[in-house]
């Protein structure tokens, strides 16, 4: 077996987990904003540098498989730095791209009022086409968006999932009236292209977001792709999701990778929570940028079948994470008057970043408040690749906290340490209680590169008694990456009489084999034959008068006749007891089609006894209770299993620190994490 690299492009840092050959190798390298593609190649670049080749085009050579998730789309929509965008809905109903009376999301964020036009079509609710969309009025739409200063056109039209022949027959005529050299800047973008979602709000906002973050998306993602090619990778460079599978670059819409990097790390989670037999566990990545939360329960991800991105409600399945604006370089604001802290959710980002970077910054930041408090060694960030100034730490949280404040450096720092776990704290108590989880009883995963600073404080003020820390924790969300399979994902809209028919048996066969031999044909692209490649099939079935449709497996994919008919209404009784026994419809059928790649595996280590002398690096002042004290540092990289760290004291890697409190132990496990809990 090659070498399997995955890539997380975060906000500030770009984060490389590499393994291969019995060596796992971990990289972090500052994000380039300007050009993602510059630190996505830098970090298989270092990678290669600490492997033992002379450049990447040696290792991609010996690589079996590259995996990026990235920020750029989320980044996308929270900087509005999309395309103008026009919307052409059904004339009556999606003037508001379809939220009735009530004001859209969408409108004026994504898309302006009056670049939305409604063209004269109908749908009946069964599929039939009532009324198609008139030549003369499509087009005298698309000019006047056009000139309007479109950059790209979304065709949304009630119903269009029933019958996607509208919305085609808009680009037929679009496609045959303007020039391709001419058009081909503007292209239209249908939503039956994105989404199988009946609800045409919910179906149109998410074609608005693809939309909207498209352009900027492609050009990065294709270009990764033909970088590492060009380094003589062989394989197609596969894409994150947010459902926590992958694939090719060509068969990734720009919505998939929305959160992608926060899905990665729940799946990895999921993988480890199974390995360490942990029943319920809550996972805590601070970032840069965000801290983002999840849960995973019964060593599974938990999904959703419901998400916002950028505040814009869509329906669509995917791995549940939450977010809060707190993280390295989150912007500490004071109210003076009120001498109060705020921290986020604005943030420095990577540059100029935290005012310590020494390039430009001139916000204080989280990041400048571990550094005042003696938690950051200055001289040892990234393993000391960048020196951190602490005097300009101490002078920003001065300016901008301590003097507000009316308190001294520490004491400001202090509070912004305080507050980012009190806002993050709340926030994970508040989702395990939704979840019907006491926070007694899960167990926190903290990762990213300020998960083993904050991550304490955090889950004291959650309530949860117990943290695990990982070697690779900077780099979690890339080895989540190395947890994934390949992944491709269909579904047809139907209104099919679940009845016991031939019709019905006919029609339910001809939409799974269409998504089956798509399955097929794409997994093919990605090199898997037939016999790698596992299906799963999910009819969505609704009841007349049911508030909502229950999701039902169907294991054979396909109906063999009225028998397997009156077995697939079974199931979905079994779901719902009280439904009606006439009048079911399968509203959806949905195909997963996924390709196992090989997990990274994790040797047993022999206890080695609880002293942790071998690992001592020196002593370090830390402020701590209204003082700065002493506390012995250990180097992470060297603690064996059974070693255990009494608090106060900090563990130390090239890539990040963790904070051990005074009434906390941290023992190395088997596995070589640290588990955090109350000292005995």
């Amino acid at each position: 077996m090659g070498f399997s690299i995955d890539i997380d492009t975060g906000g500030t840092f770009t984060d490389g987990f590499v393994r291969g050959n019995g060596r796992i190798e971990l990289v972090k390298v500052p994000t380039t904003p300007h050009d993602l593609t510059l630190c996505f190649m830098e970090c298989i670049e270092e990678a290669a540098r600490k492997l033992g080749y002379g450049s990447a085009s040696q290792l991609l050579p010996e690589t079996d498989t590259v995996r990026l998730s990235t920020t750029i789309g989320t980044n996308a929509l929270i900087n509005r730095s999309g395309p103008k965008l026009g919307l052409l809905v059904t004339k009556g109903a999606g003037e508001n791209a379809y939220a009735g009376g009530a004001t859209s999301e969408a409108v004026d964020f994504l898309v302006p009022h009056d670049m939305i036009i409604g063209i004269d079509e109908e749908i009946a609710p069964s599929g039939a086409s009532v009324r198609e969309p008139q030549a003369a009025e499509t087009l005298a739409a698309v000019k006047t968006l056009l000139e309007k200063g479109a950059r790209r056109i979304v065709v949304s039209l009630a119903r269009a999932p029933l019958n996607p022949a509208h919305e085609r027959k808009v680009r037929e005529y679009v496609l045959g009236d303007y020039p391709a050299h001419y058009l081909g800047t503007v292209p239209l973008l249908l939503s039956t292209e994105i989404s199988s979602e009946l609800d045409d709000r919910y179906r149109t906002n998410a074609s608005l977001i693809d939309a909207y973050i498209h352009q900027e998306m492609a050009h990065y993602l294709y270009k990764a792709d033909e970088d590492v090619r060009r380094q003589r990778y062989k394989y197609p460079l596969l894409i994150v999701h947010a459902t926590g599978g992958v694939c090719r670059v060509a068969k990734t819409k720009a919505i998939d990778t929305c959160d992608s990097g926060p899905a990665a790390g729940i799946f990895g989670a999921a993988f480890l929570a199974r390995m360490c037999g942990i029943e319920n566990v809550v996972t805590c990545d601070i970032g840069g940028t965000s801290t983002d939360v999840g849960l995973v329960a019964h060593g599974e991800p938990t999904l959703t079948a419901e998400r916002t991105i950028a505040d814009v409600p869509m329906r669509e399945h995917a791995i549940e994470t939450i977010s809060i604006g707190g993280g390295g370089s989150s912007i500490v604001r004071t109210d003076a008057k009120k001498k109060t802290v705020a921290v986020g959710p604005e943030s420095a980002g990577g540059i100029p970043g935290p005012a310590c970077f020494g390039l430009g910054g001139s916000n204080a930041t989280v990041t400048d408040a571990w550094v005042t408090l003696g938690y950051i060694d200055p001289d040892f960030f990234l393993g000391g690749r960048r020196k951190l100034d602490r005097n300009q730490a101490r002078n920003i949280i001065k300016r901008r906290a301590a003097t507000p404040l009316g308190v001294s450096e520490e004491q400001a720092a202090q509070a912004v340490q305080d507050r980012m776990a009190a806002q993050c704290g709340a926030l994970i108590s508040d989702f395990l209680k939704t979840k019907g989880i006491a926070p007694r009883d899960a167990t926190m995963f903290a990762f990213g590169g300020g998960g083993g600073l904050a991550c304490p404080g955090i889950a004291r003020v959650a309530g949860v008694p117990r943290i695990y820390l990982f070697p690779f924790g900077a780099q979690f969300c890339a080895f989540g990456s190395s947890c994934t399979d390949v992944v491709h994902d269909y579904s047809v809209a139907m209104g099919l009489p679940l009845e016991m028919s031939d019709a019905t048996v006919r029609a339910f066969n001809a939409a799974t084999h269409e998504m089956t031999e798509n399955a097929y044909a794409d997994m093919s692209g990605e090199g898997f034959g037939k016999d790698k490649v596992t299906l799963t099939l999910e009819a969505v079935i609704a009841s007349p008068g049911a508030e909502t449709p229950s999701l039902v497996h169907w294991a054979p994919i396909q109906l063999k006749d009225r028998r397997d008919v009156e077995s697939l209404t079974d199931l979905y009784r079994a779901h719902v007891p009280a439904s009606a026994k006439d009048g079911l419809l399968v509203r959806e059928l949905r195909l997963k089609a996924s390709c196992h790649l090989a997990d990274p595996e994790f040797p047993r280590h022999e206890a080695a006894g609880a002293d942790p002398a071998g690992a001592f690096r020196a002593n370090r002042s830390v402020f701590w209770d209204g003082r700065f004290q002493p506390a012995p540092v250990y180097d992470q990289g060297k603690l064996k299993a059974g070693n255990v760290v009494k608090g106060l004291a900090i563990v130390e890697s090239v890539h990040t620190t963790i904070l051990v409190p005074p009434d906390c132990r941290y023992t190395v496990d088997e596995y070589l994490n640290g588990v955090m809990e109350a000292a005995q």
